[in-house]
């Protein structure tokens, strides 16, 4: 394509879930050229991980070269705690495989490119940053909604990893001190009250407990069959539990922004994630309690949004770390 002139530099960023393994070349300007996917279930153990990353970081490269393109850098996104610094995954709860694994100096011995790693949660608060609804504010917090609650925080334009690849984790503040455990140990954390997952339960207890629903016959027949999906057609259809959950998201993340907005002064707050497709759901409640709680924080200064790359966000931001990493200037 860029035959006879110098290729053109692109940039590889993967993104690694506990569902799905993608990856992508992206130019200067955030365009992805090629992507690929695979099934993480193919993996089943951290060998397999870390060989299959490498042979599709290398696939990539190769498939770089075909388009006339030369890459000049890798990103991972990974969930859980990740030290970028030492290239080790600490902790991730979604790929236990790879807890404790020193995955970056792994893959660079594999490489002929500089690799970097990164939390999947700041990569897409990176994203969205750079070309999402954060593009003009520096100082922001993501946060994704799904089976769990993760968030990203920026601060001057970079993601702030904190002490111990820690900071951001929205999910694990207390709403509730005397709510539902966490995964992580603690009681009434806003993952409880605000992911997918959580609500979920919520929803099922109440439903057990015979509390007036359309949704009653549903799980009657099959538990199982009640999930996010379907508490967005019921709560669409005025289903009155199905809104009862959709507010007490709401209600959760308004409390939880408050608390940040109070800490830090931010100015945008942009929510992802699946089960952030419920948006209309949900905005209305998160606003109210938001605003009624932000009382020495000037409600007009912050702004809440829903995210504009979906899917993407993730490997945008993964992209846009790797430029940095070798000091390119993004366009």
């Amino acid at each position: 394509m860029w035959r006879g002139m110098a290729k053109k530099p692109v940039v590889i960023a993967v993104d690694l879930g506990g569902t799905n393994l993608r990856w992508a070349l992206v130019d200067l300007q955030g365009m992805i050229l090629h992507r690929g996917e695979q099934a993480t279930a193919t993996m089943p153990d951290r060998e397999a991980l870390i060989n299959t990353l490498a042979a599709e970081l290398l696939a990539s490269g190769r498939k770089a070269d075909s388009l006339g393109a030369e890459v000049k850098a890798a990103a991972l996104g990974i969930p859980g705690r990740i030290l970028p610094e030492e290239g080790i995954v600490a902790f991730s709860p979604n790929i236990p495989a790879l807890n404790g694994c020193p995955l970056g100096p792994r893959l660079k011995t594999r490489l002929p490119w500089p690799l970097v790693m990164e939390n999947d949660a700041n990569l897409f608060a990176f994203g969205e940053n750079w070309l999402g609804a954060g593009v003009g504010y520096p100082h922001m917090l993501g946060i994704t909604l799904g089976t769990g609650v993760g968030g990203g925080l920026i601060l001057n334009g970079r993601i702030w990893s904190g002490t111990a690849g820690t900071s951001g984790e929205v999910g694990h503040i207390t709403i509730d001190p005397d709510g539902y455990r966490c995964n992580c140990g603690n009681k009434g954390c806003l993952e409880t009250m605000a992911s997918g997952a959580w609500t979920v339960t919520w929803v099922k207890e109440q439903l057990a407990q015979k509390t007036p629903s359309w949704l009653v016959e549903l799980w009657e027949k099959d538990p199982d069959a009640i999930d996010g999906e379907t508490l967005v057609v019921a709560a669409k259809m005025h289903d009155p539990l199905a809104l009862r959950a959709f507010a007490r998201v709401g209600m959760a993340l308004g409390i939880a922004i408050a608390d940040v907005v109070h800490l830090l002064g931010l100015a945008r707050i942009v929510i992802g994630g699946r089960f952030a497709r419920a948006w209309d759901l949900f905005h209305l409640p998160l606003k109210e309690e938001m605003f009624r709680r932000l009382t020495l924080f000037p409600p007009e200064k912050v702004s809440v949004a829903p995210a504009k790359l979906g899917d993407d966000a993730g490997l945008l931001g993964a992209a846009r770390l790797a430029w940095e990493a070798v000091g390119q200037k993004l366009l």
